[in-house]
């Protein structure tokens, strides 16, 4: 049902960690965890996709051997930053009237155009970014590539999400170093957006 980038895991207690959940357990940059395992400080190996995993046990005994303790997780009460880019006049005002997602625990900003979602992301931090496309395939493709890149060279989105009409699979980008990019053949509804709301908070929660 999806294709991700960067999933990450559904299990509490991984033997191994992405980059990004290494970088916020020991609250160090992407780059920094990428050089830190580059040099063998921690121990990590690279899927056939080229998704880098980072074995838990280094990162534990890194913490240990210097004295670091977990980050902070995100506090319960604290709203998760989430952007909506949507075109639909119409579906912005269900979801801004949906009972369910006003009550829960996020700040949704709605944006009609990448390019606002762009400039607000450029300084302004999310937690996750959620994008209603119906564009040409290829359109669609280079987005994925764009959005990559800024992800990659700019720590201003935890995660995004690409809704698409697209039934086959839209080909990842092979730039580098993988972000957190997960995509879903499936259109967007407030019934269906609460539910991944409620997931993504659990998650983030953990």
């Amino acid at each position: 049902m999806t294709e991700t980038l960067t999933r990450e895991t559904d299990n509490p207690n991984p033997a191994f960690l992405t980059s990004s959940q290494a970088a916020k357990r020991l609250g160090l940059s992407m780059a920094t965890i990428q050089k830190m395992v580059d040099s063998n400080v921690l121990q990590g190996w690279k899927t056939f996709g080229g998704h880098r995993r980072i074995s838990l046990a280094s990162v534990v005994n890194y913490q240990s051997d210097h004295n670091f303790q977990d980050a902070p997780h995100p506090e319960s009460d604290r709203r998760a930053k989430v952007m909506l880019v949507i075109k639909t006049p119409e579906l912005i005002a269900q979801l801004k009237n949906d009972s369910v997602l006003s009550t829960m625990p996020v700040q949704v900003v709605f944006q009609d155009s990448m390019t606002e979602a762009f400039m607000e992301l450029l300084n302004d931090k999310h937690d996750l970014l959620v994008i209603q496309t119906n564009g040409l395939r290829q359109q669609q493709e280079r987005l994925l590539e764009v959005l990559h890149k800024f992800m990659r060279n700019r720590n201003t989105i935890d995660h995004t999400l690409i809704l698409t009409q697209e039934s086959d699979p839209l080909p990842i980008p092979k730039l580098g170093e993988p972000v957190s990019i997960q995509v879903i053949h499936h259109d967007l509804s407030p019934q269906w957006l609460s539910a991944y709301l409620s997931g993504f908070i659990a998650q983030r929660n953990l």
